[in-house]
This record gives C-alpha cells, structure tokens and sequence, in this order.
C-alpha cells in the first residue's frame, strides 16, 4: 500500500501545475504579458489603399481643430522623426472626409501627406470603435490594426506620444515587412 501511495504522490505532483495551467487558460484568469500600449483592433481593418509599403500613422482631419487634433497632428509630425533609423520604413497621413475636402488645413499639417478619401473608404472608418477621433497605426500592406483615441490634457498627449513612439519602435524592431 505504501508504493501505491508514493506513485500516486509523485503523478499528482506532475500533473497538478499542467491541470492549473489548463484550467487558468480556459477561464481566462491569465491576461498574458500585454506590452502595447495602443487599442488593437480586432478585427483589424482592412484598407488596401493604405497598401503603400511603408508604416503608417493615420489621423482623420476635422473641420475645426482643437486641442486633440493639434496633439495629433504633433504627434505624426514628430514620430516619424523620433524613430531614427527606421525614418524611411515610417509616414504620416491626414486623411481628409469627402465633405470635408475643403476643410482648412491647421499649420501643423502643412508639411504632412493629404490625402482626400472618398465615401466608401470614409464609412470603413467611422463605426468603428473610436471612429475619427483616434491616431491609427497600418501596416504596409494597408491593415489598421491599433487605435490611439485622442487625448486632450497636455501632459496625457505627451505620454501618448512616448507610448506611440514605443510601440511603434517594437514593431519596426521585429518586423521584416515595410
């Protein structure tokens, strides 16, 4: 009787951790080592006329810009430059609403690539979850995988900005596309 006992000592010793492994994995106690500090997408959306070989920081332009589109647009002004030797895998888009062509362009953008969508790729947009009212991250072949929603106190458009900056760093780092 005592063998027994031993042999199954050392079988509950073994398959105990893999049964709790098992168990964390499936009820989702385990969130995973998250180090992004953007909104993935999932879905991601698909844009191929944001296929253009090159990493993208993407910012619909409103009609008036306040505080949060101006942090946006030094945002895509600055990490372009900020990602150093990666300058050339990296641009920067404002995206203009079909009504919203006419829009006057703030000084900030001025040195930034326009582009003037159509409707179709404008609706692709707006349902999302943060709609225009976010910084989005594309990949080279034209899919919007991370939101960064606006911020609007100063010292939070600065933090955005590092974390902006990090993430995308980590993904020029490590990717062999763009």
């Amino acid at each position: 009787m005592k063998k027994y006992q031993v042999l199954m000592l050392l079988g509950v010793m073994f398959l105990l951790p893999v049964v709790l492994a098992k168990l964390m994995l499936t009820q989702q106690w385990y969130s995973g080592g998250v180090t992004n500090k953007g909104q993935l997408l999932t879905p991601p959306l698909t844009a191929n006329w944001l296929a253009t070989g090159k990493w993208q920081l993407i910012y619909w332009l409103p009609q008036q810009c306040d505080s949060r589109c101006e942090g946006a647009l030094f945002h895509l002004k600055q990490i372009p430059l900020a990602v150093g030797a990666y300058q050339d895998r990296v641009k920067s888009v404002v995206l203009l609403a079909p009504e919203e062509s006419t829009a006057v362009v703030p000084v900030d953008a001025e040195n930034l690539q326009r582009y003037s969508s159509n409707s179709a790729e404008y609706e692709q947009f707006s349902p999302s979850e943060y709609g225009l009212n976010a910084v989005y991250l594309a990949d080279p072949h034209g899919n919007v995988m991370m939101a960064y929603p606006l911020e609007t106190e100063p010292q939070a458009i600065l933090a955005q900005g590092k974390d902006i900056l990090r993430d995308i760093k980590r993904l020029l780092k490590v990717s062999k596309i763009g």
